[in-house]
């Protein structure tokens, strides 16, 4: 059987238009494959991030020494008790200040515990809720927790919520366990 020089040029170019178009077809959906693993990743960091916030939070607000005064509070600072490097006990802060959340410890030492240490523009922000507080307790109950975590730069955000019993107050520290009846 003979074949005729022009048919295989043919072919070639039908094999040809037909791979650009499966092409085409298919670099819209690997760019939006892509966009969504970088979203993914960006959501990610700010979840690691916002959870070390909190946890760090936690802890220091569940082993704070100082009970509670009555009537609660609501604010963007945490001041609580706790033992200093000399052994004796000393006054730490927790504040929002220049959208990190930092601590200042009972020597007046400011740390940020997100973001990092210059003046930089940061990668995520630490936000407390628009019209809300950072912290909140009413009369002896659990201190609420919250705020956001934003990448500037987007759209992308996590909010957190939590609410924690300082032990000083679930154990009623100070006040009478039992009383006696004569």
């Amino acid at each position: 059987m003979k074949r005729r020089k022009g048919l295989f040029l043919l072919e070639a170019l039908i094999a040809l238009l037909i791979l650009a178009s499966l092409a085409a077809a298919l670099f819209p959906l690997a760019g939006q494959v892509a966009k969504a693993e970088i979203l993914s990743s960006v959501r990610g960091k700010l979840g690691n991030q916002g959870l070390f916030a909190m946890d760090f939070m936690v802890e220091k607000i569940r082993n704070n020494r100082r009970t509670m005064a009555k009537g609660g509070f609501h604010g963007n600072r945490y001041d609580y008790l706790a033992p200093t490097a000399q052994g004796t006990m000393g006054t730490y802060r927790l504040f929002e200040d220049q959208e990190k959340l930092k601590i200042q410890l009972y020597n007046d030492v400011v740390q940020p515990i997100t973001g990092d240490r210059g003046g930089s523009v940061e990668e995520y922000v630490f936000r407390h809720p628009e019209g809300g507080h950072l912290f909140e307790q009413s009369d002896r109950g659990p201190v609420t927790i919250s705020f956001t975590l934003a990448r500037p730069i987007g759209r992308e955000f996590v909010d957190f919520e939590t609410a924690v019993i300082p032990y000083a107050d679930f154990y009623g520290k100070g006040e009478l366990y039992e009383t006696r009846n004569p």
